[in-house]
């Protein structure tokens, strides 16, 4: 088949964009009998970095997509209709978009295969958007989305069951690619971690220490992980732990920023907690490396990327159990109720008193993040392909 591919999501900093480049990258190294187009806009594909075995149509468009399309903000339809008179250009057999994040109605005769990584945003709407006028902009996006998708493609069977319970989709019509961490995220022997990294953050190689990675959102229930940090460290011995929060404090899609900090300041907790900002892989990895655990507490997550990041760092995981987490890295982590603060104090607190736990927690989890390649992603999605052909 010719297979249309939106790669607007390849420059995007967070999950979208990963699972893009991660997915596509082993893609380009697979030897798929499918011939890959890709449609991106002039900003994005001035980033560079793109497969160059892969053909490439390049739209004029005004906005960067991943910036246009935030939970504050819409694209233009000056851009949603360059990207949809550029596949109607084309000779395609089916197109594939990596999220409905970057979705815009496509004119083709080819089956439509449609990336929906979760159900967060109908789960949560409130805590997704900051207000009703993108809440309905969202839902309008996705019935449209929904609605000429011949399938759909997401990131786990977790992800899948909320797909067909919301949406009502046929189940084998539902693909799964799962994620993986990308080759940087791995275990550091001590005398190779950057102690300069650390200090950066105003820590040292034995600072204890939590790690979250990820978007400040307000379903990622940041300022419940901050309530059970403040009674940990009420305990004696341990008032010196602290939180790292890395993630890009601009993001369009991080309206919990203020939220989160309010709540800091009311439990008296600005010691504790250091807002990183945005950083680069290359040195995230020396934090993972000596973080007590990698904690992601949301509402939900469709995969839960950096919990794996993290785990193939060779770090042990606290992460929500609504999300297939618990299954991707069974034994690897404590998996709490997201609604409920007690287990995750608890789980805190286990991970800094019972250090030979949690140490067998981090081989069992690293073990696990490893069995997961971009590589199998890709022979997920070339049978995904193939699938789609012989039923056309």
């Amino acid at each position: 088949m010719r297979v249309g591919i939106d790669a607007a999501c390849w420059s995007n900093k967070r999950g979208y964009g990963r699972f893009t480049r991660g997915l596509l990258n082993a893609l380009a190294e697979f030897d798929t009998k499918h011939e890959l187009v890709f449609f991106i806009d002039s900003q994005t594909h001035g980033d560079g970095d793109l497969p160059s075995n892969f053909e490439t149509v390049v739209v004029n468009t005004g906005d960067r997509p991943t910036e246009a399309a935030s939970a504050s903000d819409s694209r233009s339809l000056k851009d949603l209709f360059a990207m949809t008179k550029a596949v109607a250009g084309q000779s395609l057999d089916a197109f594939f978009f990596p999220s409905v994040y970057t979705y815009f109605p496509a004119i083709t005769n080819g089956k439509i295969i449609l990336g929906v990584h979760d159900v967060i945003a109908e789960d949560y709407p409130d805590l997704v958007f900051p207000d009703k006028k993108h809440r309905r902009l969202w839902a309008l996006k996705g019935w449209l989305a929904h609605r000429q998708a011949n399938y759909i493609m997401t990131v786990s069977e977790h992800a899948k069951t909320g797909i067909v319970r919301h949406f009502g989709h046929n189940s084998d019509r539902v693909f799964v690619i799962d994620e993986a961490p990308d080759p940087v995220f791995r275990t550091l022997p001590l005398d190779q971690i950057d102690r300069t990294i650390l200090s950066r953050f105003g820590l040292a190689i034995d600072s204890r220490f939590f790690i979250y990675l990820g978007g400040i959102n307000p379903h990622k229930n940041l300022p419940m992980l901050v309530q059970c940090l403040a009674e940990v460290r009420r305990e004696p011995g341990l008032e010196d732990v602290r939180l790292l929060v890395v993630g890009d404090l601009k993001d369009g899609f991080t309206p919990g920023v203020s939220e989160l900090k309010d709540r800091i300041a009311e439990l008296r907790q600005e010691e504790a907690v250091i807002f990183t900002g945005f950083v680069n892989d290359d040195e995230v990895v020396h934090l993972l490396n000596v973080a007590q655990a990698l904690v992601l507490p949301s509402m939900a997550e469709g995969f839960g990327l950096p919990a794996v990041e993290g785990a193939a760092c060779g770090v042990p995981i606290i992460a929500t159990r609504n999300s297939p987490l618990p299954d991707l890295l069974k034994d690897g982590g404590i998996f709490i109720d997201p609604n409920e603060p007690t287990e995750l104090t608890n789980a805190l607190s286990i991970m800094l008193s019972d250090p030979a736990r949690r140490n067998e927690m981090a081989r069992v989890a690293t073990a696990k993040a490893q069995q997961l390649t971009w590589r199998r992603s890709a022979e997920q999605m070339d049978a995904m392909l193939n699938m789609v052909a012989s039923k056309s």
